[in-house]
């Protein structure tokens, strides 16, 4: 009997508890909205491409217009998925774009005056860049200098180094295939191959080898001992202190790959381009590339960040950028549209984690 009695109290309990399922087309794309951080700039995304699509006569998902902005997002995203785990743990790095600059400098001097393949020099500045990354970590947290301070100061010295290297002048670099295809040189002729041809897939190595970190970044930050230290840092470095968590070394290590990631950035710009230039990297890409990071969720107070929403933060910026010039926007004027987009995204996102917190979705 007593049992009969405990069967039926636990049913009356998981009566009450029962979370109303969706039913409708909205309720689901609410419940997505609110689920996952990406869902909400990933509108705003797909409603910039509809708005330009419409605004511009068909043009912007042209097979040309768009490979521009693809390539952008690309760029833009290798640095900003860097910049998300940095801001996890609560700091940021200002000197991306110097290192960005630095990294292909090294590489084509490397190849022109030593005569060594581009491979060895891309290895060299990358492994340069993440050099960059342990010195601003190790004055970070030795030092205990902020890290806004500590990579302002890396920011000023590298653009210094890299504008005395050369008087300031670009390097054009050697072409060693099939190095520069697979690292951003397009050989894509619309006239001549198909969409689906080798040419037509170098046209997008930029976004291609994004999405590839942007992957395997989002497998370490949800799989891995590693990734669940990089939060804990960020949401609580005091109790993950206590815990065992060596924060200062899961602060230098991610300071270390955002130096990386933004020396391969700086690579891949200068196959697509062709030459080293100084003026490549500069600190409106470093803004940007944060900018990305924050409007694709990742929180400038650390502890939560995606990689994901990085990138589709990048296709926004990179889709704004683009977008307006294509239809006609003064370069002083985009830049108004360009800070309102970013300022009404940004806003957008704070409400919806808002939401989806009072929800508890």
């Amino acid at each position: 009997m007593s049992l009969e009695l405990e069967t039926k109290k636990a049913q009356t309990a998981t009566r009450k508890v029962r979370v109303k399922m969706p039913n409708t087309i909205l309720e689901r794309l609410l419940v997505i909205l609110f689920r996952y951080r990406e869902a909400s700039i990933a509108v705003i995304a797909v409603l910039l491409v509809v708005y330009f699509q419409f605004g511009s006569d068909g043009q912007f998902l042209s097979p040309q217009f768009l490979g521009v902005v693809l390539r952008d997002t690309g760029r833009l995203g290798l640095i900003a998925v860097a910049e998300v785990m940095l801001m996890i743990t609560g700091e940021i790095d200002l000197s991306v774009s110097s290192t960005f600059s630095l990294a292909p400098y090294v590489m084509a001097l490397m190849s022109i005056a030593w005569g060594m393949p581009l491979a060895v020099g891309a290895v060299a500045g990358v492994a340069l860049g993440v050099l960059v990354g342990a010195v601003n970590g190790i004055i970070t947290v030795r030092f205990r200098v902020p890290s806004l301070i500590t990579t302002v100061g890396t920011l000023f010295l590298l653009q210094g180094i890299v504008v005395s290297i050369y008087n300031s002048q670009p390097i054009v670099t050697p072409v060693q295939e099939p190095f520069n295809e697979i690292f951003g040189e397009s050989l894509y002729d619309p006239r001549a191959d198909s969409l689906w041809s080798w040419h037509s897939l170098t046209a997008f190595t930029p976004l291609l080898w994004t999405a590839l970190l942007v992957a395997a970044m989002t497998l370490v930050l949800n799989r891995t001992t590693f990734g669940l230290h990089t939060i804990a840092t960020g949401s609580n470095i005091v109790g993950a202190k206590e815990i065992g968590v060596r924060t200062d070394r899961v602060k230098v290590y991610n300071f270390m790959i955002a130096g990386g990631c933004a020396a391969a950035a700086g690579i891949i710009n200068t196959c697509q381009f062709g030459s080293a230039d100084p003026a490549a990297g500069g600190p409106f890409l470093t803004l940007q590339a944060i900018a990305a990071a924050v409007i694709g969720g990742t929180s400038l107070l650390g502890g939560s960040g995606t990689a994901v929403g990085s990138l589709i933060g990048a296709f926004v910026v990179a889709t704004l950028n683009n977008g307006l010039v294509m239809m006609g926007a003064q370069a002083t004027v985009s830049d108004i549209y360009l800070g309102a987009g970013i300022l009404a995204a940004m806003i957008l996102n704070v409400q919806v984690d808002r939401l989806r917190t009072r929800r508890r979705i």
